[in-house]
C-alpha cells in the first residue's frame, strides 16, 4: 500500500523526517550508528582509523558555546565533529575553530568535517587544511552516498536494507529524483554582463551559465535550463555538468581576477529549439525566473501557459519550486 504524507509519496523511512539540513543530520548520524561498516567507511573517508568496539554518535549536542551537527567518537582512538550543511556554503573558520576546542583527547585521532554540496575542489581551496592543530576536511552528500554504497557489503540484511533506504533518500535530496528530471528553469537574458564578461555571450556561443550558489537560485543546478529574450523562449538546454567557483578567472580565463561570493558554473548541451514560437506571455515580466516541464514548454504557446500548466500537474509539489521563481 502505497503511503503518502500531505500528498507526497514517502519513498523511503527517512522521508518521514523530513529534507530539511536538520533531516539529513539526523539520518546521517542514524545510519553511522546502525551500520558499522558505514560508520567504518566515513572514518577511514576523513583519515581516521575506527576503533574496534565501543563507538557512540552524539547528535546535536548541546554545552555552553553551542551544538555540534554529529560527533562521532570511538574513546581513546578516534573522534571526529561533523558540521553538515544541505548546499554548497561551508561553515566559518570561526565555526570550525570552536569544533577544535572540544577535541582534547591526546590519545584519539582528531578530525574536523564539513558536510556539504559543494565540489570537492571548491572546498579544499576554501577551507583551512587544520585549525589548532586538527585536521578540517570535506566531503560531499553525493560521497555519503557513495560510502553507504560500499558499506552495503559488509553489512547484515537489515542494515543492507537501510543503508538502501539511505542512499535512495539521499539521491532524492540532490535533485535527481523524477519530479524534476523534465524540469526546466527559465531564466533571462538581457543585455549587460560582470566581471568583464557579457551574459548573452557566455550562454549562447560558450554554452556556459552561472548564478549565485544563495538566494532565490535553485540550490541544486537544475537538469535544463531555458533563455528567453525579445520576448520569447529561444533555447533550451540540458544542464551537462557543474561545477562551483569563487574568482570568475578560475573558470574564465578572460574574466577580471577577484574574489566573488560562491556561484554555479554549468555546462550547457546542444541548444533544443522549440518547433513554434513560445512567447512570454502576459504573466511573466521582466528578469522573473520561472519552472516549466519540458513538453509542456515546447507545446504551449506561451512561457506563462507552461508554468502554469506545470504547478498544475505538481500540486503540492509546486511549493518547492516556488521560492526560486524570483526576478
Amino acid at each position: 500500500m502505497k503511503l503518502l504524507r500531505y500528498g507526497r509519496s514517502v519513498g523511503t523511512i527517512f522521508d518521514l523526517l523530513g529534507t530539511r539540513e536538520d533531516d539529513m543530520t539526523y539520518a546521517l548520524g542514524l545510519v553511522a550508528s546502525r551500520s558499522a561498516a558505514f560508520a567504518r567507511q566515513l572514518a577511514e573517508a576523513v583519515g581516521g582509523t575506527p576503533g574496534s568496539e565501543g563507538g557512540v554518535v552524539h547528535l546535536q549536542r548541546i554545552e555552553e558555546d553551542g551544538r555540534t551537527d554529529v560527533e562521532m567518537r570511538w574513546p581513546g582512538a578516534f573522534h571526529c565533529i561533523i558540521e553538515a550543511k544541505r548546499g554548497v556554503k561551508l561553515p566559518s573558520v570561526k565555526q570550525l575553530r570552536k569544533y577544535a576546542s572540544k577535541l582534547h583527547d591526546a590519545r584519539e585521532t582528531k578530525i574536523l568535517v564539513a558536510v556539504t554540496n559543494a565540489t570537492q575542489a571548491y572546498a579544499e581551496r576554501a577551507l583551512p587544511p587544520e585549525l589548532d592543530g586538527v585536521p578540517v576536511r570535506h566531503l560531499t552528500w553525493r560521497s555519503i552516498r557513495e560510502l553507504a554504497r560500499r558499506a552495503r557489503p559488509d553489512e547484515n540484511n537489515r542494515n543492507k536494507h537501510l543503508l538502501d533506504e539511505f542512499k535512495a533518500y539521499l539521491t532524492e535530496i540532490l535533485g535527481m529524483e523524477n519530479v524534476r528530471s523534465n524540469m526546466v528553469y527559465v531564466v533571462s537574458l538581457g543585455a549587460g554582463g560582470a566581471w568583464g564578461l557579457d551574459f548573452k555571450e557566455v550562454a549562447t556561443k560558450r554554452r556556459r551559465y552561472f548564478y549565485p550558489t544563495q538566494g532565490h537560485w535553485p540550490a541544486t543546478p537544475p537538469n535544463y535550463i531555458a533563455f528567453r529574450y525579445d520576448a520569447r523562449l529561444q533555447t533550451i538546454h540540458h544542464v551537462d555538468d557543474y561545477q562551483v567557483f569563487a574568482n570568475p578567472r578560475d573558470v574564465f580565463p578572460d574574466a577580471r581576477d577577484h574574489a566573488i561570493e560562491p556561484h554555479y558554473l554549468l555546462t550547457l548541451g546542444p541548444a533544443i529549439r522549440p518547433p513554434t514560437e513560445v512567447s512570454t506571455g502576459d504573466k511573466i515580466r521582466q528578469a522573473m525566473r520561472v519552472w516549466a516541464m519540458i513538453d509542456l514548454l515546447l507545446t504551449c504557446s506561451t512561457i506563462t501557459e507552461a508554468r502554469d500548466e506545470t504547478k498544475k500537474r505538481l500540486g503540492r509539489s509546486a511549493k518547492d519550486l516556488e521560492q526560486e521563481e524570483a526576478g
